[in-house]
């Protein structure tokens, strides 16, 4: 008895255009249901194909593969003949063409010897900028009324060296015989030197000046007194009112013995050996000291009868005590009587 519905027959009830399709999804689905022997062909309607065949009338056909992207021209290179001339470039900003690029990004090497030699100019510049705010205020000093000498006073020169060697010296000595009369203590009205040692205090906690003043106040402890061994240092003495002096003496060293420790301040600091005395006519004399550390006493001698207002002492040779200062304990300038 055969089927009543063979593959391939078509429902009587399906319309024309839709009964092809329906026959091949038919044999498609019989040719899947396992009836079939193995070794039987594949029916023809099965079998694979490169054409599309929708089984259904709306069914679309797939988009075909989009064709390849054609390769863009390569762009002609440099050679004699362009389409296009180059553009023209475009100028950096300022900043940017001063900028080095290699480094802009990265921290630079600093030399060894940079900061050595900007820390020697600054101190250069410093010393230079003190010196000259020095010399002003030296210059500016010089000529002020407080460089007037008083009864007590230290004058510095201009140069900023503490002693005037450099001046020129009175080249004659007072002329004449020595004066032999008797003589009296010429009245002193003030003196002022070239140096003058910081203030101290003695065993006892006693405060100790060496103002020049020392030098005529009648006391022996007490003494004008210089760092050093005094070469070139100057004490200058104004008299009260125009004197003749025939006769100079000093005491060559600092005349004291401490009262509480028994220290000998005369053998102790350096004494002086050699000075000059210049006058205000221009005038001038050596005397020389005897350096022994157990003479003690007013060494003087007697010159030709001199008319002054004012004496100057320079030191000229000193002899190194243990401390390395000079002194004057007293000076007396002797007036001629008669």
């Amino acid at each position: 008895m055969s089927d009543p519905n063979r593959p391939g027959d078509v429902p009587p009830d399906l319309p024309p255009e839709y009964a092809e399709a329906y026959r091949r999804g038919y044999e498609r689905a019989l040719g899947r249901s396992g009836d079939d022997e193995p070794g039987d062909p594949e029916p023809a309607s099965t079998q694979a194909t490169s054409e599309f065949q929708p089984l259904f009338a709306d069914e679309l056909e797939p988009d075909p593969k989009p064709e390849a992207a054609p390769e863009p021209e390569p762009e002609p290179t440099r050679g004699s003949h362009r389409a296009d001339p180059d553009p023209e470039p475009v100028p950096l900003p300022l900043e940017e063409q001063l900028a080095d690029p290699a480094t802009d990004d990265q921290p630079r090497d600093r030399p060894a010897w940079l900061v050595p030699a900007l820390l020697a100019g600054a101190v250069v510049v410093l010393l230079l900028a003190a010196y000259g705010v020095g010399r002003v205020v030296a210059g500016s000093l010089s000529g002020h009324p407080a460089a007037q000498q008083s009864q007590d006073s230290v004058v510095i020169p201009e140069s900023g060296s503490t002693g005037d060697s450099s001046s020129p010296k009175p080249n004659k000595a007072p002329q004449g015989k020595k004066y032999t009369g008797p003589t009296s203590t010429a009245a002193i009205g003030g003196a002022s030197a070239t140096c003058e040692s910081p203030p101290g205090v003695d065993s006892a906690g006693h405060p100790v000046r060496y103002k020049p003043s020392n030098v005529f106040d009648e006391d022996m402890t007490t003494a004008w007194r210089c760092d050093g061994d005094g070469s070139g240092q100057k004490l200058t003495v104004d008299l009260a009112e125009t004197t003749k002096i025939g006769q100079l003496g000093l005491i060559p060293g600092y005349a004291k013995t401490d009262a509480r420790s028994g220290v000998d301040r005369y053998a102790e600091n350096n004494r002086i050996t050699k000075v000059r005395w210049e006058f205000d006519d221009g005038t001038s004399i050596e005397q020389t000291f005897d350096p022994s550390p157990k003479n003690r006493s007013m060494q003087s001698m007697r010159i030709p009868v001199v008319k002054t207002s004012q004496v100057t002492v320079e030191i000229l040779d000193s002899k190194n005590g243990p401390r390395n200062t000079v002194a004057v304990s007293e000076l007396r300038l002797g007036a001629a009587q008669g």
